[in-house]
């Protein structure tokens, strides 16, 4: 696993942009872990024992209610930090986290992590900022579902928010997309049938084309009119 110390996202994420030392602390306290597709990382309502720095790899984070119905809230992608809320409560997780794809994974303890933040004052400013894009995503979540009142207008919106991440990565012109319809219709407070329906339409229309999971947007104004609606 690459170091710490030169990670390619350095400077870029909540722990990704400490200092020499804090990075350095962090590299040797932690632990490397690789998970494949489908692991799960921790799972709602067990007790938080340590935080989970994401290297490489998405990981989708997700809440169940008592009916056991589950809802995404989100993909976490290189970078982000799961886990930091439960960590600093010395509560249990709200969430599940499971590996969408093969994932690279630090593992920090809820003991070396207090240490890390009393010992370095970037490190606390680190998990204020993997506090906050927690609260974003949460609250990019509740827009998603609550704004756009079509099943289209919501899909459309999750699509243009995929974009603006990948322009902002500056990766591929593409989107990569390896959620189910399943999966899909769970992030977007729908069904797994309008999921497919609503694709195929979007297809048809010339605003999206799709190969396996790689999606191009051909019409973005499309999806934007349609997540107005």
């Amino acid at each position: 696993m690459s170091k710490c110390l030169n990670c390619q996202h350095s400077g870029k994420h909540a722990f990704c942009s400490l200092g020499e030392q804090s990075r350095a602390y962090l590299e040797s306290n932690s632990i490397s872990m690789e998970y494949p597709r489908g692991s799960v990382l921790f799972r709602e309502g067990d007790h938080c024992g340590a935080v989970f720095v994401v290297c490489s790899g998405r990981v989708k984070v997700s809440v169940t209610s008592r009916e056991g119905r589950t809802m995404i809230l989100r993909l976490a992608d290189a970078g982000d930090v799961l886990g930091m809320s439960a960590a600093l409560s010395a509560g249990d997780f709200e969430v599940t986290a499971e590996a969408l794809e093969p994932c690279k994974v630090r593992v920090l303890s809820a003991k070396c992590l207090t240490q890390m933040l009393k010992q370095f004052g970037d490190a606390s400013m680190g998990a204020a900022k993997a506090l906050a894009e927690d609260y974003r995503a949460a609250f990019d979540e509740a827009r998603l579902i609550a704004l756009p009142s079509s099943p289209a207008g919501r899909l459309a919106r999750l699509i243009l928010d995929w974009v603006e991440d990948s322009k902002r990565s500056g990766s591929q012109s593409f989107i990569t997309m390896p959620l189910t319809h399943d999966e899909l219709a769970s992030m977007t407070a729908t069904t797994r049938e309008t999921v497919t329906r609503t694709l195929g339409k979007f297809r048809k229309d010339q605003i999206i084309t799709q190969r396996g999971v790689a999606l191009t947007v051909l019409k973005p104004a499309a999806l934007e009119l349609l997540s107005a609606c």
